[in-house]
């Protein structure tokens, strides 16, 4: 029988969750926690075959706690969440993830995502493999690089330290002589970072760093 946890902060949610998988014969469900901390700690613990992870955790991302699950424990993920944005698909699978599937799916389907996971093996949510391939489609017609760009290419590794001393407080002044670089340099960096999440200022692109599990959310500032 496979063992899982299940780390979902909506009571309403997991209460339904767990209901509906105890009807299972071949899966068990053997602890569940509210947030990721705690989450992880049970994981460890328990030591389960499949974790199931909400991506909107109160304590921090739940792309942190899959890189986390999938770094220091033997667990596989499967994303269990409302978010259908292509950002959160590919970063789920870029942290780790096994499986990525809506709230919204039948049963059967998250059952048959778990032990896909298990056997290692992946599962898309089927109504997001026909939403990406849809987009896909659509944007290559309307502009070849939109979807290369702004959805597949994931942050460099100087936009996300720019973001990550953002997160802190600092500003492009500060941030520039930590980095060695010139102001006008650190705000490109910005500047690029902004448009491929296609958001307006500092602070929706700290929110999106934080739910995509870019930034701690435990390093943010709130001025």
């Amino acid at each position: 029988m496979l063992r899982i946890v299940i780390v979902e902060p909506e009571i309403f949610t997991l209460l339904g969750i767990k209901g509906a998988i105890s009807q299972s014969p071949d899966i068990e469900v053997t602890g569940d926690a509210s947030s990721g901390k705690l989450g992880f700690q049970l994981v460890e613990q328990m030591n389960p075959d499949v974790v199931l992870v909400d991506l909107l955790l109160p304590d921090m991302s739940g792309l942190e706690l899959t890189r986390s699950i999938k770094s220091k424990t033997n667990s596989k993920v499967v994303i269990f969440t409302n978010q259908t944005h292509e950002d959160f698909i590919n970063s789920a699978f870029r942290n780790g993830a096994d499986s990525y599937m809506l709230k919204s799916a039948d049963i059967e389907l998250i059952e048959l995502a778990i032990k896909r996971a298990y056997f290692n093996e992946c599962l898309l949510d089927p109504k997001l493999a026909k939403k990406l391939l849809e987009n896909l489609y659509q944007n290559r017609y309307i502009d070849p690089n939109f979807v290369d760009k702004n959805l597949l290419e994931p942050p460099t590794e100087r936009q996300i330290q720019v973001l990550r001393l953002l997160a802190q407080g600092l500003v492009f002044e500060q941030i520039a002589k930590e980095m060695f670089l010139s102001v006008s340099t650190v705000k490109h960096y910005a500047s690029d970072l902004y448009s491929k999440w296609q958001v307006k200022n500092r602070y929706e692109a700290i929110k999106r760093g934080a739910m995509l599990g870019y930034i701690d959310y435990n390093l943010i500032v709130n001025e």
